[in-house]
């Protein structure tokens, strides 16, 4: 993303966000809807390094940011700050100081999750809405979230609990565990093994004890690439994990149910078109995840593909996930 604008801008709450746009001198059409490119955790806008030359081929305007938490945006450490509600605003924000009316809401991990609510939010604004790897989620409407309930419930109806990583993540030594094991954490996120994923993200403790003896196992092909690496390790070597973080305790804190309680639950039908790109070896986010909305009425224009893929399927297989975006956007014609 070399050729992009890269730009700062601070919104109403006093966060200031790092983003890059497509270059003024490109050849797009401001005419056609914006794409809101959302990365995830432990990642920033460079995730969809890989992705975007797909992209500029149909002229689209990008807008690529670092979420809340990550590389040049503002970290603050109180879970409350990432609310769905408050996000969302703050993206509504950087969309007003550009320009830009309406968006594609494209997410993948967490950023799938910040681009369904910016549709929760403020459907006026989307034409339609691009997810990788985790599902729709509709807003809880009666019980707060309950980790180990969640959990539980997740063993029994899949085998696993899905969500035992989030232990160590939302651990007060969680951070720290995580930075100062850099090469044992780079192997969970992205070792080769046969159904590494769940041995690491969905078997209780086993995350913490594996990095505390840093330990290593084979790499990916594409985690073998020393320039991914070094972006990845200066970055938290400099910023560590504590604001990232707060993505898991907002969650658990029940900072997005506190808020969602106040929206309309006509909104929770998504009317625009959707496509969600699931991934075989993801562990935790399973494809299978959008059947429940979908029959349950909600996404009454999905498109559903699945890939075999690990969670980090822009790294992965980037020459399978670009052209699958492409194609849906050429279809749908938004």
């Amino acid at each position: 993303m070399d050729s992009f604008e890269h730009k700062t801008f601070t919104v109403s709450r006093n966060f200031t966000y790092s983003y890059y746009k497509s270059p003024s001198d490109s050849k797009v059409d401001h005419n056609k809807p914006s794409i809101l490119l959302l990365h995830g955790w432990p990642d920033d806008s460079f995730l969809w390094e890989k992705i975007v030359p797909y992209l500029q081929h149909l002229d689209y305007p990008l807008l690529i940011p670092d979420c809340l938490g990550y590389a040049g945006t503002s970290k603050p450490l109180d879970p409350a700050a990432y609310n769905s509600r408050d996000m969302a605003k703050d993206m509504m924000e950087l969309l007003d100081h550009e320009g830009v009316k309406q968006i594609i809401s494209t997410g993948h991990d967490w950023g799938s999750f910040l681009a369904q609510r910016i549709w929760l939010w403020n459907p006026e604004r989307v034409v339609g809405i691009m997810l990788l790897n985790v599902a729709y989620m509709p807003p809880i409407e009666e019980n707060p979230f309950d980790l180990d309930a969640r959990n539980k419930m997740l063993e029994q109806f899949t085998g696993k609990p899905r969500l035992a990583y989030f232990e160590l993540f939302t651990a007060p030594d969680g951070p720290r565990i995580q930075k100062e094991h850099f090469e044992s954490m780079w192997t969970v996120l992205h070792g080769n093994p046969e159904n590494w994923m769940a041995k690491m993200f969905c078997v209780y403790g086993a995350m913490r004890e594996f990095l505390l003896k840093d330990e290593t196992v084979p790499l990916k092909e594409y985690a073998q690439d020393p320039a991914l690496k070094h972006h990845y390790k200066q970055r938290v070597s400099r910023d560590g994990f504590e604001a990232p973080s707060m993505w898991y305790h907002a969650m658990t804190f029940n900072h997005h149910f506190n808020v969602e309680k106040e929206l309309p639950k006509e909104r929770l039908k998504v009317t625009v078109p959707m496509l969600f790109l699931g991934c075989s070896g993801d562990a935790v986010a399973l494809t299978q995840y959008i059947e429940a909305p979908k029959e349950a009425g909600l996404l009454p224009d999905v498109t559903i593909k699945e890939f075999e893929s690990g969670h980090w399927c822009t790294l992965e297989i980037p020459d399978q996930i670009g052209p699958a975006m492409v194609e849906w956007l050429k279809e749908k014609r938004i």
